[in-house]
């Protein structure tokens, strides 16, 4: 029985190198990039659609189409040759990527980009669409919310001359849910962060306390979970 070594490992690699042109033809790099972008554009929309975040950037949408597009790229590059997968894995390990990633949601994406790059690069489009699909269902299903569930950051400034448990009372009566962030007490106000949850979009109430002199200020935005966004 004959043993395969290294060297033989690395002969076949340089000859898949010498043929490598003809590994993939023209039409073929054109479908798969073609199915790359189709599929890219429909990550694109997916993403725009189910977007909870703060602050929607459209230049981290495009990146997931061309991430996908790059992938392909280097999967029809590195496909069967063992000397240029070593090689490519070289050249991205000097790569670092410093983007922050906000969302954990963001990171979905990104991978689902990759993964849609790597199986269009050896043509293995059934997967990327039944994937896309099964993923796009499932988004959809997880990040529907209805408007009772909309969560709120509700900051109140309370004159220091009075006392803040009666406002609180009074909030916990016109809203769904309470939960208390943070409370700041300075010379002239104290500053109540909660997390709230509305019975419905009636805000009169935040009206009321403030024209009954209870708070300084109210001010109410939508609250994605991560107070540093805001």
């Amino acid at each position: 029985m004959d043993t395969l070594t290294y060297g033989d490992i690395f002969k076949k690699s340089f000859v898949a190198m010498q043929n490598g042109m003809e590994r993939f033809t023209a039409i073929e790099i054109i479908i798969n990039l073609g199915v790359s972008f189709m599929v890219g554009m429909f990550i694109y929309y997916v993403y725009k659609k189910t977007f909870q975040g703060v602050l929607y950037q459209r230049s981290f949408n495009v990146s997931l189409v061309v991430l996908a597009m790059v992938v392909t790229l280097i999967i029809m590059t590195i496909s069967g040759n063992l000397v240029l997968s070593l090689g490519m894995v070289g050249a991205l390990s000097i790569v670092r990527f410093r983007t922050p990633i906000k969302d954990p949601v963001d990171l979905v994406f990104i991978f689902w980009a990759i993964t849609v790059g790597i199986a269009n690069g050896v043509g293995y489009f059934n997967i990327t669409i039944i994937g896309s699909i099964a993923m796009t269902l499932v988004l959809l299903f997880m990040t529907r919310k209805s408007e009772e569930e909309q969560p709120y950051l509700l900051v109140l400034q309370i004159p220091t001359a009075t006392k803040s448990q009666p406002v609180l009372t009074e909030v916990k009566k016109n809203v769904q849910r309470f939960m208390l962030k943070s409370k700041t007490v300075t010379p002239n106000y104290t500053e109540i962060t909660a997390e709230v949850r509305l019975k419905s979009d009636e805000t009169d109430f935040i009206n009321e306390l403030h024209n009954d002199g209870k708070v300084l200020k109210a001010t109410l935005i939508t609250y994605s979970g991560d107070i540093s966004q805001i």
